[in-house]
């Protein structure tokens, strides 16, 4: 059964500014906006490369990503109305989808009628989303990034990208960079065929030096994919 069409209008304009900044960046890379170059501290036995740009990155990028993550995170909002009118309910400005780091914020957001009208069964699934239920691990979750992202754009400053080099990895890397392939010295040995990579990065701290396209499309997926399908039930 197909979603409220006001949940599938939000993730439609989330794809436009996802397919709008994948087109940018495509052209921003054909225009070879630099090269990789050996950093002042660079060494035969530890190459350090960084990505010297003719001019800074455009902040159009950042500003774009922005405008696709807020429509990821209303998604969800917009989600949680639409149970509530699946319920025959009638939401109110009280109603949200939480993204809690801890049980306490949890019933804080229930006492906040955050999740008021909407079942106890979507409720429970609602519930098993947040980062405060979810198993712990190295890497934060998901869903978190995305809210902790929406906030930097929505309400302090603009997310910031910039170049970022590293070695390659052996798996092939599924978005757009730019290679150099070096030589480096290893116990008095040549060692030939390694390669340096540079790519497009958010500098924020949860998902510094990972790539712009990338994270956007994890995101994306962990929403359309992984999270409303938990719900079509209720439509």
């Amino acid at each position: 059964m197909a979603y409220p069409e006001e949940i599938q209008w939000k993730l439609y304009r989330a794809k436009q500014h996802f397919d709008e900044l994948n087109g940018e960046m495509l052209k921003w890379w054909n225009g070879e906006p630099g090269h990789l170059v050996p950093s002042p501290e660079s060494t035969p036995e530890n190459p350090i490369y960084t990505f010297d740009l003719k001019e800074p990155v455009p902040a159009r990028f950042g500003l774009i990503a922005g405008d696709c993550l807020q429509n990821l995170r209303s998604v969800l909002d917009y989600l949680v109305w639409q149970l509530v009118i699946a319920n025959n309910k009638k939401p109110g400005r009280w109603n949200a989808f939480p993204i809690c780091q801890t049980p306490e914020s949890y019933k804080q957001a229930l006492k906040n009628s955050r999740l008021k009208g909407v079942t106890a069964e979507a409720r429970e699934i609602i519930k098993k989303l947040q980062p405060a239920f979810l198993p712990k691990g190295p890497n934060p979750k998901a869903i978190y990034v995305l809210d902790e992202l929406t906030n930097e754009n929505k309400h302090r400053t603009p997310l910031i990208t910039s170049v970022v080099s590293t070695f390659k990895p052996d798996e092939p890397l599924p978005f757009r960079h730019v290679e150099l392939e070096i030589t480096r010295t290893r116990n008095g040995q040549l060692i030939p065929g390694e390669r340096i990579v540079a790519f497009v990065a958010y500098k924020h701290p949860l998902v510094e030096r990972l790539e712009v396209m990338a994270i956007l499309d994890a995101l994306f997926l962990d929403v359309a994919e992984d999270t409303l399908p938990l719900f079509e039930r209720f439509f």
